[in-house]
């Protein structure tokens, strides 16, 4: 479901092909320079384990490539670091990130989120007790309709989560935000990664978990942790200068909601459940 494998190209590499990581960490970058490399460094610091960081530069306009490469002669981690050739979007960046990953898992961050919780990621891992988990997310759960949801979704982003919830369930719902959202590779791989032909922001998460469901039996849940993402610091809010305002446009006209459109014309609720974890 790629439509735009030729669109970029890798601007730095620092690989040890001797050792596999087991969390590819994968990064979409679009005029964040005030606050990425604050971020990318909390994701280095407070990630436990083996990992890698892929970066994707999304065709920005501010100086946030200089900065993010002025940042990486600040560390010796496995890195790469990929650059749009014109503006992509969440969904395709994600994908390119995905299709470079070499980890068991694929960790989406978005760019304005600062990790806060040391072994976040090993945290969100637990819910892979579950051997018919694609993804676990780490913001929220809810169902298709938004109802019953758990967690930080919408404005409660800026807000703590809620310290009744607990990091020994996991809280499962017919769907589950990216950001911060661990997913099982192999998994992701069989399901051809996110639709990006129907999507290019909202929604190709919800699209894979639908499709995850109807197609294979696969769940998806929520584990709690601490994470700060002001709303303010969106990407999606970010101004848009004329070549992203032009392609902005162009991915508009042709989404058309792929698969969880079609799911939604005879959807029926699944009731949420919540799965006991070993720690």
């Amino acid at each position: 479901m790629s439509t735009e494998t030729i669109n970029h190209h890798i601007i730095f590499e620092r690989i040890n092909d001797t050792i596999i990581p087991e969390f590819s960490i994968v990064v979409p970058v679009y005029n964040q320079e005030k606050i990425i490399s604050k971020n990318l460094q909390a994701i280095v610091d407070y990630t436990i384990g083996l990992f890698e960081l892929i970066i994707i530069i999304d065709c920005c306009s501010d100086n946030s490539e200089q900065i993010i490469l002025d940042w990486v002669k600040t560390n010796d981690i496995q890195i790469r670091i990929a650059k749009s050739i014109i503006p992509l979007f969440e969904t395709s960046a994600d994908n390119i990130g995905f299709r470079m990953s070499r980890g068991g898992y694929c960790l989406e961050i978005q760019a304005d989120m600062e990790m806060t919780e040391k072994g976040y990621n090993n945290i969100l891992k637990r819910g892979f007790q579950y051997t018919n988990v694609i993804g676990v997310s780490g913001r929220c759960c809810h169902m298709l309709n938004e109802h019953k949801l758990i967690g930080r979704g919408g404005e409660s982003i800026n807000r703590p989560y809620d310290k009744k919830l607990r990091q020994d369930l996991l809280y499962v719902n017919e769907t589950v935000n990216r950001g911060p959202l661990l997913l099982d590779r192999k998994k992701l791989m069989e399901m051809n990664y996110l639709d990006e032909e129907n999507f290019y922001l909202d929604n190709s998460d919800h699209d894979l978990f639908t499709r995850a469901w109807a197609q294979k039996g696969w769940i998806c849940g929520y584990i709690p942790i601490d994470f700060n993402a002001p709303l303010e610091n969106g990407s999606t809010r970010k101004p848009r200068d004329a070549i992203n305002t032009y392609y902005f446009q162009e991915r508009s006209k042709k989404s058309n909601g792929g698969f969880l459109k079609k799911f939604m014309m005879d959807y029926i609720e699944r009731e949420p459940s919540i799965l006991q974890l070993k720690i």
